[in-house]
């Protein structure tokens, strides 16, 4: 089964996800969902979130060193989480949540 770890701050922000995927299709999908906020906070907000891969695991620390992007980073990382939970809700991949959720 693929499980996605997301960890947040006592403010509620996404500061590090973990996915233990595989090479199934929800394994593939998760995949995605957490490479694409990896790529949105490199080349577009110009960021440099820690990355660590092996294998089918993927864990990423989000870069928060600029607290003016603290809005565009919660939009970015939370589209991940929504993406993620709606796969959880089909019963494709297990996500867990540590920590409250953001307050927009």
């Amino acid at each position: 089964m693929v499980n996605v770890v997301v960890e947040r701050d006592d403010e509620g922000r996404v500061q590090m996800v973990t996915l233990n995927g595989d090479e199934s299709a929800e394994g593939l999908a998760a995949a995605a969902l957490v490479e694409a906020p990896i790529l949105g906070l490199r080349e577009y907000l110009h960021l440099d979130p820690a990355v660590t891969k092996d294998g089918h695991a993927v864990r990423f620390e989000v870069d928060r060193s600029d607290f003016f992007l603290d809005r565009e980073i919660d939009a970015v990382v939370e589209t991940m989480v929504l993406g993620l939970r709606a796969l959880a809700r089909e019963g494709r991949i297990a996500v867990h949540e540590v920590g409250e959720s953001v307050r927009v």
